[in-house]
């Protein structure tokens, strides 16, 4: 908290710092919690604060953005694609005019580099590009403002707009700015760009002081025209109280971290605005469906029965959830809006009667220390308990959490998922394709941790992943979904809400649902 006090608001003037008693009409200051940042390498990055910082000083080649409350892919660099007639090539043809930061021109030298690089570094985050383009030479550079990127298989257009349009390793890099900072050592500079910038984006990265502040100025040559502010500086403030603190003394305009409890004290309040919106997790039970009982699918479905959801939602989340009980979430092209379960008691003990554990049984409830996720398992406990089932909650830090988890070594447990690129297929996978439990399976995602094998749905998720009629795939992930509400071995609890608190002058603020695309680049502050 004394740092909200001592710094208040920070500028650059003349190579220094200055505090301003109020924030300057044409800087937007965020108070938010940035230890989570360790590198602003694109190829690197992968937690969705540090992508959300990248979002706004590089450029690629696809935007993701929110239009009437779904999430498409529209043109960045490239002004426009297509596929060949095999599914397979697709043909990306860049906007002439736009401007790296250094003054250049962005051509496709540059985005074979970047993805190359990418590719030659394979950090973490590489696999979203990597299982679909897995070798460099899939990428090649047409003429001075063609690129074309061929696919080990047919994919659809939102799957390949959602890679080559995800922040990071697909963000594009001045290629002469990068090689010039490289180093017999270091051949693809990531030393240096870790703390510097090579990007076209909306915003210049000025200064990075870790777990102080970040300094973005705004890039008046922007091929979309100039960011609506001059300047963003976001201040470390890792307590959410401080933050609130800060943004009711005014010292910053948007408190990104406040809980749900203190996002409600804001609305209807003079001189505040909330913006909320939904996020892509999915907050979820799981059974290990490969161990008695829960390898019974009545026992399963008497579960989601039992579950009080309003009393988790609108309870220990004060509201701030989406309802939803399918593995593809609201906004998300694919969605199946259906929520056919609620608590019923009776209807969950007759499925248990029917199961042939009618004297309920006893099972252990795994749940990280997470204040959230022990209050959930709390309730599910209670619920549990009154159908027969007695729960027996076990709390212990994540990584033991999730070495268990990973080592198919639970019974049951209380846990989260977010989304990794912009398509149902990023959900699909993890939750729906696995043909084997066995520790022969190449991919052990969700599914696969459960026990849960299915290769009908499985083959049906890659054929999805193909199909490039958006109609017939639509059908197919709704299908895909309906399989697991009721066969799978989740019990879906709620779609979480993204949720910031501004001063009544920002304006424009508008949250994606993958929080690290949101731009501030339409973000304006009226006073």
């Amino acid at each position: 908290m004394k740092r909200v006090v001592v710094l208040n608001v920070l500028a650059l003037v003349a190579g220094g710092l200055v505090a301003w008693a109020v924030p300057p009409r044409d800087t937007l200051i965020i108070g938010a919690r940035t230890d989570i940042i360790v590198d602003l390498d694109p190829a690197r990055t992968y937690e969705v604060f540090t992508n959300l910082i990248i979002e706004q000083y590089y450029d690629a080649l696809v935007n993701i953005v929110l239009e009437a409350g779904e999430v498409v892919a529209r043109p960045g660099l490239a002004e426009s694609w297509e596929v060949s007639e095999d599914g397979l090539t697709w043909t990306f043809h860049l906007r002439q005019g736009a401007k790296f930061h250094s003054g250049r021109e962005v051509t496709a030298d540059d985005v074979v580099y970047s993805f190359h690089r990418s590719l030659a570094l394979n950090f973490a985050p590489i696999w979203i590009l990597s299982q679909y383009v897995p070798e460099a030479d899939m990428i090649q550079k047409v003429d001075t403002y063609t690129v074309a990127i061929t696919t080990n298989q047919p994919v659809a257009e939102l799957i390949i707009g959602s890679v080559v349009g995800f922040q990071g390793i697909s963000s594009i890099v001045d290629r002469e700015l990068v090689e010039a900072h490289a180093t017999v050592d270091d051949p693809w500079a990531n030393e240096w760009l870790k703390s510097n910038d090579a990007g076209s984006g909306p915003f210049i990265l000025v200064e990075w002081a870790p777990n102080e502040r970040i300094i973005l100025d705004r890039f008046d040559d922007y091929w979309a025209g100039p960011a609506g502010v001059k300047r963003i500086i976001f201040i470390d403030i890792p307590e959410p109280a401080a933050q609130k603190l800060a943004l009711d003394k005014g010292d910053i305009d948007i408190a990104w971290d406040l809980l749900p409890e203190q996002v409600d004290l804001y609305r209807g309040m003079a001189g505040f605005i909330v913006v909320e919106g939904p996020n892509w997790g999915i907050e979820y039970l799981s059974v290990n469906a490969g161990r008695p009982p829960f390898d019974n699918e009545l026992v399963r479905e008497a579960l989601r029965w039992a579950v009080d959801y309003d009393a988790i939602i609108y309870g220990i989340q004060k509201g701030a959830a989406i309802p939803g009980q399918t593995i593809i979430p609201k906004g998300m092209f694919g969605h199946l809006a259906e929520t056919p379960f609620h608590k019923d008691v009776e209807k969950a003990r007759a499925l248990l009667e029917q199961a042939g554990y009618g004297q309920g049984f006893e099972v252990e409830l795994l749940s990280s220390t997470a204040p959230r996720r022990v209050a959930i398992a709390t309730q599910v406990q209670a619920d549990l308990a009154e159908i027969g089932i007695k729960v027996n909650i076990t709390q212990m830090v994540s990584a033991q959490f999730y070495e268990l988890y990973r080592a198919q070594k639970h019974q049951m447990l209380v846990a989260g998922w977010g989304v990794d690129y912009a398509d149902p297929d990023s959900l699909a996978k993890p939750f729906a394709h696995c043909c084997t439990t066995g520790p022969e399976a190449p991919v052990r995602q969700l599914a696969w941790r459960n026990m849960y094998a299915d290769c009908e749905t499985t083959a049906l998720v890659e054929a999805a992943a193909q199909e490039l009629d958006a109609g017939k795939r639509l059908a197919m992930y709704e299908e895909i979904q309906r399989r697991i509400l009721h066969q799978g071995p989740y019990i879906i609890l709620y779609y979480p809400l993204n949720q910031v608190v501004t001063r009544g002058v920002v304006q424009g603020l508008e949250l994606n649902p993958m929080l690290s695309f949101t731009e501030f680049w339409q973000v304006v502050k009226t006073g």
